[in-house]
């Protein structure tokens, strides 16, 4: 910059003689500054452009004399806020010490988020890292920590194209994953659908085609699943959805270290930042639930409706009813008589009474308005926004649960009766016929035709 103005002064000396000649041509004036700006401009272009491998962005920041931040504290615009629920402990769980892999990493406007799947982490001191397009590290180590479980905010830095998370600032990493730009204006997405990881050897396929293809008709254009374990066949239908831009999958890492369903939550909070400015709106809800509004409402429609953009509702609580499925999911599909004796929407009536409310509930949520999410609900919000629970002659899901696994018979059922009987109930008849013709379709696509 001092180089600019010594341009500037020299250039008005050395023209001062045909300036004053100029009486009041302020034309001359105009030309005059306008080649200065020029120059600078110039000289400015050069710094942040012609030193490839020189960490661009470090060296324009040092010219003009401006620090990194070196702790998130200095650079997380909702700092105090998470540092009073850090000290509250929420969403603290007394789980054993795995090893740290990463799943994510999001760069939004004012600061980033990498998001691992490492348990019993929660509150230890790490370090934020980054990393150009070549891999070449940038001298930019933020003091940081986990918080929420899975979760580890760090600041922006503009030049990051890979991130990764150290126990100490000398630590070789060895893991890096891409840096996803979370940073415009309009979302991309209007409704989409994060599914919890998957588990467990039982073969999902008929439930995955039934979810995607019922939440498209309910408004959801884009879909992200969690894997932990997956048969083969089933993967194969996750594959078609991926590949057609319908679906992102999200692989977690092999290794089990704990119990299946104890991955929901690394899931769950990856989605909530995957979104985040992403998605206006987030479906948070399991693979056999179907939430749909009564009547004719579409769940986009019903979205808008509660959570208007600039409303102070970030999350809607939605109550669960829960149908017996009283088969075992197919593992191969025959043609049309695999969904009429099995496709869950079709073929399962015998329905739970409708509960208290908020019973078992999922979410709908603005993710840029929630700042932490949990299972069932929200566990923090950023103010001044607020969840409320949506009313159940509104909006329900319809839980297709198999009442013999787990300890569901000895836990949830009886809390079940205690509703009142169960009725017979249908999907709605409007949507039926779409939803069997688009799951027949896709599945005679994916393992008839191929």
């Amino acid at each position: 910059m001092a180089f600019c103005w010594l341009t500037l002064v020299m250039r008005l000396e050395s023209r001062r003689y045909q300036i004053l000649r100029w009486n009041d041509d302020w034309t001359g004036w105009k030309l005059l500054v306008f080649g200065a700006l020029v120059t600078c401009l110039g000289f400015l272009s050069f710094i942040t452009t012609n030193f490839s491998g020189q960490r661009l962005i470090g060296l324009s920041v040092a010219v003009i004399g401006i620090e990194k931040p070196t702790d998130i504290k200095d650079c997380i615009p909702f700092y105090p806020l998470l540092k009073e629920k850090l000290e509250a402990m929420i969403g603290r769980y007394s789980r054993s010490l795995t090893s740290l892999s990463l799943v994510g990493a999001y760069a939004y406007d004012q600061y980033s988020v990498v998001t691992i799947d490492a348990d019993g982490w929660f509150g230890r001191k790490v370090y934020c890292r980054y990393f150009d397009r070549n891999w070449a590290e940038l001298e930019a180590t933020v003091d940081s920590i986990v918080f929420p479980e899975f979760v580890v905010h760090c600041c922006r830095h503009p030049e990051a194209r890979y991130m990764s998370i150290s126990e100490s600032r000398e630590q070789i990493v060895n893991e890096k994953v891409p840096v996803l730009d979370r940073t415009a204006k309009n979302p991309k997405y209007k409704l989409t659908f994060c599914l919890p990881p998957i588990y467990g050897n039982e073969s999902v396929w008929l439930l995955i085609a039934e979810l995607v293809e019922h939440y498209r008709l309910q408004g959801v254009d884009h879909f992200y699943f969690y894997i932990k374990d997956i048969d083969a066949y089933s993967s194969k239908l996750i594959e078609n959805y991926v590949k057609n831009g319908e679906a992102d999958a999200i692989y977690l890492k092999e290794e089990q270290d704990r119990d299946g369903y104890q991955w929901q939550l690394v899931g769950v909070r990856d989605c909530l930042h995957r979104n985040r400015h992403h998605s206006q709106y987030t479906i948070f809800s399991d693979l056999d639930e179907r939430m749909m509004p009564m009547g004719e409402t579409k769940l986009i429609d019903y979205a808008r409706s509660t959570m208007r953009p600039n409303g102070n509702t970030g999350s809607i609580k939605v109550t669960a009813r829960f149908i017996a499925r009283s088969k075992e999911l197919p593992t191969k599909y025959e043609g049309e008589e695999t969904l009429r004796s099995y496709l869950p929407t079709l073929v399962f009536h015998n329905t739970s009474a409708v509960p208290y409310i908020g019973f078992s509930s999922k979410c709908i949520v603005d993710c840029a308005k929630v700042f932490i999410m949990a299972i069932h609900w929200t566990k923090a919000m950023f103010p001044p926004y607020r969840e409320i629970f949506a009313p159940r002659g509104e909006i329900l899901i319809m839980h297709y649960r198999d009442f013999n696994v787990g300890i569901f018979p000895r836990r949830t059922l009886p809390i079940l009766l205690t509703f009142g009987p169960f009725q017979m109930t249908e999907y709605p008849s409007h949507l039926m016929e779409r939803l069997y013709r688009n799951v027949e379709k896709r599945l005679r696509l994916v393992y008839l035709q191929s």
